[in-house]
């Protein structure tokens, strides 16, 4: 344990005490025994659980979505998210469901136009055709097509209702912006209210107005205060002075106005009276019409005033319901434009509409393609706070995935905590061949284990986790050859931060670690009589039937006769698996799906098969084996004859020798590339 030394953890029974009747302590090293709990990883091993056995690793998924969500999510502390998860979620859905629904009318689209090409030939809706049904949706090219399509000529409603389409009621951004100007010049011209600048700004325009009148009048009584001869031409030169003077002075208050007619200006922009389209829609007669223009009358009657204040009120306040008016009948334009389109109008107006409608949806799901590709947590269509909590675990969920999922058509995309109290939930989204299903619906007990897996290695390995190992017990179980590799992998990655101890009666993991070069300690595990555990560090293959033969060469309790026959099956042995090493290793490394390499292997049946094989890449060539094995030495031939005959009969010669040269032609075997 790290600033604290070596520590023994021991759990012990009472004789005949049931297995929850256990008894442990701690002993650390040089240091006074204590309990379990003392160390602190209750909470821990709740959380951060190290250990995965069988039955967990098939039950995991088996047990009710809320409690896989509870296992991932105590490590995250999401209970202050399930607000924002809650709003994620649905900006997630609307996203999606704008994406289906654009893909689901593209489909509609081009049935009709399918429909309508059965009938007669017409090149815009071949053209039309060919766009849609492309792997892009072809969005410019089909609007290409409409614009430069020159549509059949139009009655004035259709004209009408067309161009009911691009009505626009403003951006809402434009209108925030244009707000904040209308508050900031009115808090400038406040702020110069009643001071020097703004006297001095006053009675500069009121020099100015009496110099006009003046220059258009001459000398004359002054029309103000009736001075008599007031206004002269000393007067006029001596007051444009006094003008230059206050102008100099009014400057801070000539700005604040200047910024205040801007900002009204803007503001009036944005408040255009109800354009004649309207009137020419209400002979139409259309849903939503009287609503739409009672909010543009509304709308309008904003640009009649003149407080600042009060425009920016008005804009704030009436703009949403104005834009969703307008929205609403623009929306009821479309329905009757496509109601009245015949033939090809309608499949036109109605692709036109479905690119608007496309491009939204695409956009909004700009995210949806960079979370699907990454196969991982982010297939959400924005980056939450809950997402980067879970990013540890649902990218690493994924990347063991990913290793586990070899030459399988199921493909896991997010993995989402959903919900919230009673209603929570992890949400696996599966594809089987690009097709959505339920997740335990589709999957083999293999793919289960593996998803399993997928989940427990990133919750364990959590850099906050005080444990610094895994166990998991004989997860190799209901997997394929091609799955098994990709364990030994995602394992060989776990290790590179974990102490990684794995229990398992299948001889294919360890045969993949040694064949993947996974720098690994394996150990074999014999329960003697009375339960005494024997523990041996494991051979490969070809050494451990070598050191069996050896032990039995050894052995003084075996009859001769009785060795004669069984070393050379050991030696046999070794031989095969020399060979199916090289044949395994070629046809892996070629791409050859492991079902089919195993199937060949047993094709080869017997030791001359398995060697042309291996040596000539065809079983066929039986008869060159014994040719190129002496090329090694008459001796390589010799022992191949002694351990294939060695089957059936006993064999002479010395028995130590056979070994010796059995293990030799086996490291000359395992040179074939």
């Amino acid at each position: 344990m790290e600033g604290q030394g070596q520590a023994k953890v021991v759990c012990a029974w009472d004789e005949g005490a049931a297995l929850e009747a256990q008894k442990g302590f701690v002993q650390p090293k040089g240091k006074p025994k204590t309990s379990l709990p003392a160390l602190g990883w209750k909470d821990a091993l709740v959380s951060y659980r190290p250990f995965l056995s069988y039955n967990e690793l098939g039950s995991m998924l088996d047990e009710g979505p809320s409690k896989l969500y509870d296992a991932l999510s105590l490590v995250l502390g999401l209970e202050d998210l399930v607000n924002a998860q809650a709003t994620l979620a649905k900006s997630r859905l609307d996203r999606q469901q704008a994406l289906d629904g654009a893909d689901q009318e593209r489909e509609a689209l081009v049935e009709l136009l399918k429909t309508l090409l059965e009938r007669e030939s017409d090149d815009r809706a071949s053209a039309c055709l060919d766009a849609l049904t492309s792997k892009s949706w072809g969005l410019d090219a089909a609007e290409a097509v409409l614009a430069s399509g020159a549509l059949p000529p139009v009655d004035q409603d259709i004209s009408v209702l067309t161009r009911a389409l691009s009505l626009d009621p403003g951006d809402s951004e434009r209108v925030g912006s244009v707000v904040g100007a209308l508050r900031d010049a009115d808090q400038q011209l406040k702020a110069v209210a009643g001071s020097d600048a703004e006297t001095s700004r006053q009675l500069a325009l009121l020099l100015e107005a009496a110099l006009e009148f003046h220059a258009g009048h001459g000398d004359s009584d002054c029309p103000v205060c009736g001075t008599k001869a007031g206004l002269t031409q000393t007067w006029a030169e001596s007051s444009r002075k006094e003008v230059d003077r206050l102008r100099a002075i009014a400057s801070g208050s000539d700005h604040a106005y200047r910024a205040a007619s801007d900002a009204l200006r803007k503001a009036r922009e944005l408040l255009p009276p109800p354009p004649k389209l309207l009137a020419q829609l209400f002979e139409i007669g259309l849903d939503g019409l009287a609503a739409a223009r009672e909010q543009w009358d509304g709308w309008h009657a904003g640009s009649t005033v003149s407080d600042l204040t009060a425009v920016a009120i008005h804009l704030e306040t009436r703009h949403e319901a104005f834009a969703s008016a307008i929205q609403a009948l623009k929306k009821s334009a479309a329905a009757e434009l496509k109601r009245r389109e015949d033939r090809w109008r309608p499949i036109a107006t109605a692709i036109s509409e479905w690119i608007l409608t496309a491009k939204e949806a695409r956009a909004g799901a700009e995210h949806l393609p960079r979370i699907k590709a990454a196969e991982s947590w982010l297939k959400d269509a924005s980056a939450d706070i809950r997402n980067q909590r879970f990013a540890p675990i649902a990218d690493k969920a994924m990347a063991t995935w990913e290793h586990l999922r070899q030459n399988s058509n199921v493909a896991l995309g997010r993995i989402e905590l959903a919900g919230a109290r009673s209603q929570r939930r992890v949400t696996l989204d599966v594809t089987v061949d690009g097709i959505p299903g339920a997740a335990l619906g589709v999957m083999s007990q293999g793919e289960l284990h593996s998803l399993a897996l997928s989940l427990f290695l990133p919750r364990a390995t959590l850099s906050e986790s005080p444990f610094r190992f895994v166990v998991i017990d004989d997860p190799v179980q209901s997997m394929d050859p091609a799955r098994v590799d990709g364990l030994a992998r995602a394992l060989d990655e776990t290790a590179r931060t974990r102490q990684v101890i794995v229990f398992t009666h299948d001889e294919r993991l360890p045969e993949a670690v040694r064949r993947l070069a996974i720098k690994s300690t394996i150990l074999s595990i014999t329960r003697r009589p009375k339960s005494v555990v024997e523990v041996r560090t494991a051979l490969d293959p070809i050494q451990g039937h070598i050191q069996d033969a050896l032990a039995l060469v050894q052995t003084t309790e075996l009859p001769v006769t009785v060795l004669r026959r069984l070393v050379p099956g050991f030696c046999r042995s070794a031989l095969e698996a020399a060979f199916i090493t090289v044949v395994r290793r070629r046809r892996l490394a070629a791409g050859r799906a492991h079902g089919e390499l195993e199937d060949e292997l047993k094709g080869a049946g017997k030791l001359t098969p398995l060697a042309a094989l291996a040596m000539f890449d065809d079983r066929e060539r039986g008869s060159d084996v014994m040719n190129r094995l002496n090329k090694f030495g008459s001796w390589a031939g010799d022992v191949f004859r002694q351990c294939k005959d060695g089957a059936h009969d006993e064999v002479a010669g010395e028995l130590k020798l056979i070994i010796r040269d059995t293990e030799r032609l086996a490291d000359k075997i395992l040179e074939f590339p």
